[in-house]
């Protein structure tokens, strides 16, 4: 018999001018000197202007073409077979990715506590005679910038990271109609595989349009359903809170993971081989468990029951978690955000069925008998972040993810912000430490009982959560994750179209006292 993870009380409220450069012996100047005399060296933004950069990156070239027009701009990549494009418009960012879906970057709502960082200048002889301008946290993670005093170049940008420190170098500096810029970098993350150079190939002032700039539509409908239905139930099982997918990728039928955590489609990169495609664009990723190597491939056709997807763009990777322990299934792929922001997916626990709804003729289930409640969620990086407060700490960059064990996990980025909200009420400190699978490794944890833990306008008492522990694991600015343990009491919609999540109590929510309260009618003055 299952044990509800926590008990749940839901609520309905929540709380330029150019400076001469100083004689090496004057006093420093303070950052916001340097960064005026930054600006004064680099010029007025050019109302308009097109430029084309190569980056050469493992033997392969990647082109970019960037539009600006005022403060819009538009970037489009060409990697091999591969074409992504990036942009602001009219104050609202946006993104294609490499299987032609626009989506919209939501900016944070900014609930959460900053990240505090500390502005410094030091004087420095190499690799220019100048100064350092270092913005970092308590712990040293931030950027620094190298001056040059002659100049006031920015000659080298260090990224300072738990996991890694990305030092990119800037020469060659052009000046075109009053704008000046380096026509030549090069960055290492002491990866050789990450590696890259860029040049500048060609800059041109104006001849930019309104229309270059502007959000474009996706280029394609990725998931195409039969026709005359608009409803489909997926070859899916649930089992041990995960839905395993039968996937038919040109004669093989293969097991996937249906991952909202998953920024894409991803496929084991032995299977990839086996399956004859080629693959290009080899990097090192350190950004989640552990540093492993990815790639990118297309596969020509592949089919989710009565639904179908042509010419996808997939990354490729050489172990998936628990890839050998969903009992007899070898989980060789994962169905990510590509997938999933083509469709509404509805993941119902109980029964361990997974359907999905043609987007357009979606109706959003009823919240209307007080076992439910929706959550806002934004999808720039192509995963659902929420805002999720612990003990009253909010945090805006929680991932409602499906393929992750356990049901609250905390990152470094967010409990290192958050220390205060770390008390343990007992039940955490009697569990042993549990170390998770990850892509790319194992994650150690230390477990908390947490009093209080708010998604959306539900507080959910005395959850178990975990923080890990390894601070240079998933090291992006990210805050944690909802897993499985946490979905596994509702029937979960993901409705990307509209950015909203919905979770409607199931039998084990049920049996758990989810109830929905009427909010409180204002009080009267």
């Amino acid at each position: 018999m299952l044990r509800p993870l926590c008990s749940v009380l839901f609520s309905m409220s929540l709380a330029a001018a150019a400076f001469p450069a100083p004689a090496f012996a004057d006093a420093l100047p303070t950052p916001s000197e340097l960064e005026a005399h930054i600006e004064a060296a680099r010029g007025p933004a050019l109302p308009a202007s097109r430029e084309i950069v190569d980056t050469t990156q493992g033997g392969g070239v990647d082109r970019s073409v960037t539009v600006t027009l005022g403060k819009d701009y538009r970037e489009d990549d060409d990697d091999g077979p591969v074409h992504e494009a990036y942009g602001t418009s009219g104050g609202q960012k946006w993104r294609q990715n490499a299987n032609g879906q626009t989506v919209l970057m939501q900016p944070d709502p900014g609930n959460e506590a900053p990240d505090p960082k500390v502005d410094t200048v030091s004087p420095i002889a190499t690799p220019v005679a100048g100064y350092l301008l270092s913005s970092l946290d308590a712990h040293g993670f931030g950027t620094k910038r190298y001056i040059e005093a002659a100049t006031w170049h920015v000659v080298r940008e260090d990224e300072v990271r738990p996991s890694f420190t990305r030092i990119t170098t800037y020469d060659d500096f052009h000046t075109v109609a009053g704008f000046t810029e380096a026509f030549h970098s090069k960055s290492s993350d002491g990866h050789p595989e990450n590696d890259t150079e860029s040049r500048v190939v060609d800059f041109v002032p104006g001849g930019v349009t309104p229309a270059d700039v502007a959000i474009p539509q996706s280029r394609r409908t990725l998931v195409e359903f039969p026709a005359g239905k608009s409803v489909v139930v997926l070859p899916a099982r649930e089992v041990d809170g995960q839905f395993i997918v039968r996937v038919q990728v040109g004669s093989r039928g293969l097991d996937f993971l249906l991952d909202s955590g998953a920024s894409g489609i991803i496929v084991q990169e032995g299977v990839a081989k086996q399956l004859g495609l080629g693959e290009f664009g080899s990097y090192s990723n350190g950004s989640n468990a552990g540093r492993f190597h990815e790639s990118f491939a297309v596969v020509p056709q592949m089919k989710v029951g009565d639904l179908s997807m042509k010419d996808v763009a997939i990354s490729t990777v050489p172990s998936l978690p628990g890839e050998d322990e969903i009992e007899d299934t070898k989980v060789v792929g994962l169905l990510g955000f590509d997938f999933i922001g083509s469709v509404v997916l509805k993941l119902d626990y109980f029964a361990g069925v997974a359907t999905v709804y043609d987007p357009d003729h979606f109706v959003p289930p009823s919240e209307a008998d007080g076992n439910g409640f929706d959550v806002d969620v934004r999808l720039g990086d192509g995963t659902p972040y929420a805002t999720v407060a612990v003990n009253g700490a909010p945090g805006d960059r929680f991932t409602i993810d499906t393929g992750a064990y356990g049901g609250i996990m905390m990152f470094d980025y967010y409990t290192r912000r958050n220390r205060a909200a770390l008390v343990d009420e007992g039940g955490g400190g009697a569990l042993r430490e549990v170390r998770f699978i990850g892509v790319g490794g194992d994650i150690d944890t230390k477990a908390y009982q947490l009093k209080s833990v708010r998604l959306g306008n539900v507080d959910f008492r005395d959850c178990v959560a975990y923080a890990v522990s390894e601070r240079k694991q998933y090291d992006d600015d990210d805050d944690g994750l909802i897993g499985q343990l946490f979905l596994r009491a509702f029937d979960v919609y993901f409705d990307y179209v509209d950015s909203k999540v919905y979770f409607i109590a199931n039998a084990l929510g049920r049996a758990a006292e989810v109830k929905v309260r009427a909010p409180k009618p204002p009080a009267k003055p």
